[in-house]
């Protein structure tokens, strides 16, 4: 819960007073989930406004892998690639345990791998794959 309404009135007649409901008067809100908020302004002349203020979020991060596997035995010419969507961009990609940082790597060994890939609320997946050889 990390999100936030702030409050900008206008009009009326200054000092303004605030009602959430719940006992809640405060001018902004922070900590809310998702959801939509209706605050009761009211000017200092008594006359009042009833807003509704919606605080949204991303849509779920996921990340979907493809992927090449080795041509021959003993090779590394297997690839993998991963396309992230949902959750907010940019994306970053920590690949284990090559170290990689892209969204394709290249010249990969059989094996298991994995890669975390985050997004710019911090929040992150983790995907497995595991290349094969011929």
């Amino acid at each position: 819960m990390n999100g936030a309404i702030n409050l900008v009135p206008t009009g009326g007649t200054a000092p303004y007073t605030f009602n959430w409901g719940s006992g809640i008067t405060t001018e902004d809100r922070t900590n809310l989930p998702a959801g939509t908020y209706t605050v009761t302004i009211t000017d200092s002349n008594g006359c009042t406004a009833t807003v509704n203020a919606t605080v949204a979020q991303p849509s779920l991060l996921n990340a979907t892998v493809s992927q090449t596997n080795v041509a021959c035995n003993g090779g590394n010419t297997g690839t993998a690639t991963v396309t992230a969507t949902g959750g907010t961009s940019p994306y970053t990609y920590a690949w284990s345990p090559s170290g990689a940082n892209g969204s394709v790597i290249t010249g990969l060994t059989a094996g298991n791998y994995s890669v975390t890939v985050t997004d710019a609320n911090l929040c992150s997946i983790v995907r497995n794959i595991t290349i094969t050889q011929r």
